[in-house]
């Protein structure tokens, strides 16, 4: 067997940001996994950029980006101006970012469409894996808004149990926990059973996390777990009111989930383990009713191989079949672009698998393959460019959407392509921080725009061809 690329294991330090400066301590040792277990790749410096108030969303111009976004969006059928103008100008170049040649969409679309006509029963789902901006709920964050004011709000989504990293949030929720021992799927040196989010949170009789909902937008609470024959049990508090008990005892290693009602208007839910020992890895809070969800499960430096290697595939596969996104998302690349030569040798290798793994779980779901943003490689004097690897990933995740029948978004291009940390970097205001990887919240909110602006073109031209039912 021909030796697989290796990279160095290393381990985050901490970060203190004040204001927008960033300080990013990284510790790196060696080693490997084995000889089919590549090992997990550098992380990069992080930002804690997690915000945890709603920011309201207002447009900002950006070109070639219709002005389709304010929270008044027509109805379906009924294109506003600026959309119309676009398409009957240039029809072809309105999703030049979006490939979805192969209608990949069509079944995210249909769900779309279904919840426009009140036919859908269960909200529209989205699922979106990435790195660090999506750790700390950046892109998506402003996604799930903007999705949200256009086909209704579902509620936050999924979160997880603790805050692995510092700056781990989720827009409109305040999340602190205490008496948890955190395993992540990054870095990890076995193969296992992390659910849907990529992380387990074990806690005995005293372990507890409080969540504020800032919007009051939640109902219903699901809690996910890895149920076991001594599992212990859990008390779910609404207010301070006892709301439910869950008891995670009865199986054998399998994932298990406890579907809760809240009142209307909670603005905190509590979780307390009251005796044996859990293993969560999440809640997820809805609305009953319809609209739209949108998970963010980011990884703190992950990269592809978190979904294609240190996934037990039967797990991930139980806990995306039970979520039922019709839409997921798939945005790695930035922590790989560091390694070049694994780029050119094993990232494609890994990419193909993740899909594969994500089809053979949902093979009705719509799949898109979203690229890494431009990553800024500083030069002599002040220059500032594009790191080798970025262009290189572009093009095999565009190649390896296409082969598989997936959508692809080209966020690279969308943003402005090379060197556009440089230009971000220097602009006022900065659009990116010091390190040159992580948006500002206005460049974060930028490249959300591009992403929602695109799929909801493609699905007004799904709608076109797609008569009402």
């Amino acid at each position: 067997m021909p030796d697989t690329p290796k990279f160095p294991l290393s381990a985050l330090g901490g970060l203190v940001v004040l204001a927008a400066i960033m300080v990013g301590v990284h510790f790196a040792t060696g080693g490997s996994k084995g000889a089919d277990l590549p090992s997990a790749l550098q992380p990069i410096p992080q930002l804690p950029r997690g915000r945890s108030a709603w920011v309201p969303f207002e447009p900002i111009p950006v070109p070639g980006v219709p002005e389709v976004l304010a929270p008044a969006h027509p109805p379906v059928g009924h294109m506003s101006p600026a959309l119309q103008s676009m398409l009957a100008a240039n029809p072809r170049a309105a999703t030049d970012f979006l490939d979805d040649s192969h209608h990949s969409l069509d079944h995210f679309y249909a769900a779309l469409h279904a919840e426009d006509q009140g036919h859908g029963d269960v909200p529209v789902r989205i699922v979106h894996y990435g790195d660090s901006p999506t750790t700390a709920d950046l892109i998506t964050g402003d996604a799930r808004q903007i999705l949200q004011q256009r086909f209704g709000n579902g509620g936050p989504g999924f979160l997880l149990i603790d805050r692995p990293w510092a700056w781990y949030g989720h827009y409109g929720v305040d999340l602190a926990g205490d008496g948890w021992t955190i395993d992540t799927a990054v870095n990890s040196p076995r193969i296992g059973t992390y659910g849907l989010g990529g992380a387990v949170f074990t806690g005995s009789a005293g372990a507890h996390s409080r969540i504020k909902l800032q919007n009051a937008d939640t109902t219903v609470v699901e809690l996910q777990y890895l149920a076991q024959q001594n599992g212990g049990t859990v008390e779910v508090l609404a207010d301070g009111n006892p709301a439910g008990t869950v008891q995670t005892a009865g199986g054998n290693g399998e994932n298990g989930a406890a579907t809760i009602v809240i009142p209307p208007g909670t603005k905190t839910l509590e979780l307390r383990v009251t005796s044996g020992t859990v293993k969560l890895f999440g809640v997820a809070l809805g609305r009953e009713g319809r609209g739209l969800t949108y998970d963010s499960i980011g990884l703190n430096g992950a990269s592809t191989t978190v979904m294609s290697r240190n996934f037990d595939e039967a797990n991930f596969a139980s806990a995306l079949q039970h979520r039922r996104p019709d839409l997921v998302i798939i945005n790695y690349g930035t922590n790989e672009s560091t390694y070049l030569n694994y780029v050119r040798t094993q990232y494609e290798i890994e990419l193909r698998r993740a899909i594969a793994r994500v089809r053979a779980a949902l093979p009705q779901a719509s799949i898109l393959v979203m690229s890494p943003m431009d990553r800024g490689l500083r030069g002599s004097g002040n220059s500032i460019g594009t790191y080798p690897a970025i262009p290189v990933i572009v093009q095999i995740q565009e190649r390896v959407a296409k082969d598989t029948d997936c959508a692809f978004f080209n966020t690279y291009e969308a943003m402005g392509g090379e060197g556009t940390m440089e230009r971000w970097y220097d602009g006022h205001p900065r659009m990116v921080a010091a390190d040159l990887i992580h948006p500002s919240p206005q460049g974060a909110r930028i490249v959300a725009q591009a992403l929602t602006s695109q799929l909801l073109i493609g699905y007004e031209r799904y709608v076109q061809t797609h008569p009402s039912r």
